[in-house]
């Protein structure tokens, strides 16, 4: 067997150790930064506004980052997985922070996997690892909300007041007006299961006297269009007389608009689903177009890790008259990228087995094989 065997590329002679480096350091370059920098160039640019006058708001929408915990992560490979995640959403933030420049970031539920189950330590810590993943531009505003994974209220994982304790004392109250220019968010903390719609309505009728901006959003982590019977939420959003709403939870990119949703005499609403997977651009809504009309945006997730292939930030521009425009900057698939890692080191093995054991084979790549 030859003591420094080598193989002859591109004019130059490589051994195994140099020709595994070399790969190695441009396959990490372009996995972990480049592939970033490509995937912006793909990015819409937000719609050209005068920010000067505050008569335009861009909005960065955040949903379902779910940052994971330390439950349900196997023991060996858990740290990798906590650390790959962290890092894939810490710079894809950062980027469509830095495309967009907003002037309010909205995080839409979900903000952890784990903030129903964990425990304080693993609060505390999954807490400050969703500070410091989401820490580019800390001075802009920013709105959170709770989702099932923060507070509980899907199936078996119970809503409690001790969740919803925890999740302010952390974050910000989970309902309420939060009023930035001329729109006033309304966080209106409805779940499908287990909502107490009359208390609920009684709150935002207090509320609708504070209630004084233009544009009025409504931000709750489900979707509520969808559900065909409006009887349970057509009292709330007329008392707060929105017609638009961002929601999330189930991933996807969907856009939902009815013309008469808020017409007393119907009780259920035709709603028109358009799916916004392949959006490449920003559509354009005029929510103010007539008083019956809603409008509602699922913003997808941003997290690799829901299992969605497309994932991706939301971005929305609201002027004073009720003009909308919404596009998504999508991510990258990790997946393919750490498949790619997988394949490419089986190829340096075989390559450095052939360079090592069969001193004998005539061509290596295309090349001749020298010792």
């Amino acid at each position: 067997m030859p003591s420094n065997p080598q193989c002859l590329l591109f004019g130059k002679r490589w051994t195994p150790f140099q020709f595994t480096l070399v790969v190695f350091i441009f396959l990490v370059l372009f996995n972990e930064y480049f592939i970033y920098v490509f995937q912006t160039m793909r990015w819409p640019n937000v719609p050209d506004i005068n920010r000067e006058d505050g008569s335009s708001v861009v909005i960065l929408l955040v949903a379902d980052p779910q940052i994971q915990g330390y439950q349900f992560e196997g023991s060996i490979i858990g740290p990798f997985a906590r650390w790959d995640a962290d890092n894939y959403l810490r710079k894809t933030f950062s980027f469509a922070a830095a495309h967009t420049k907003p002037d309010i970031v909205i995080f839409l539920g979900d903000l952890m996997d784990e903030g129903s189950q964990a425990t304080p330590n693993e609060y505390r810590d999954t807490y400050y690892r969703f500070l410091n993943i989401f820490s580019h531009s800390p001075s802009v505003k920013r709105i959170y909300i709770p989702g099932d994974n923060d507070i509980g209220g899907e199936y078996r994982d119970y809503r409690t007041p001790q969740k919803v304790d925890r999740f302010e004392k952390h974050f910000e109250q989970v309902d309420g007006i939060i009023r930035h220019e001329f729109i006033d968010f309304i966080k209106m903390d409805v779940r499908i299961q287990n909502t107490m719609y009359q208390e609920k309505e009684r709150l935002f009728k207090q509320y609708k006297t504070s209630m004084t901006s233009p544009v009025r959003v409504v931000l709750n982590h489900e979707s509520l269009l969808p559900i065909q019977f409006k009887a349970p939420f057509y009292p709330l959003l007329s008392a707060v007389s929105s017609q638009l709403i961002f929601s999330a939870h189930w991933h996807k990119p969907v856009a939902y608009i009815c013309n008469d949703c808020m017409r007393q005499d119907d009780f259920s609403w035709s709603v028109h689903q358009r799916d916004l997977t392949h959006m490449h651009g920003f559509m354009f809504e005029n929510i103010s177009r007539s008083a019956e009309c809603l409008t509602e945006i699922m913003v997808p997730t941003c997290s690799y890790r829901m299992g969605e292939p497309h994932m991706g930030y939301g971005v929305a521009v609201l002027d004073k008259n009720g003009g909308l425009h919404y596009g998504i900057l999508w991510n990258p698939n990790r997946y393919r990228v750490l498949y790619s890692y997988i394949i490419v080191w089986i190829f340096v093995i075989l390559v450095n087995v052939i360079c090592f054991c069969c001193p004998g084979v005539t061509r290596c790549f295309g090349r001749r094989l020298v010792r």
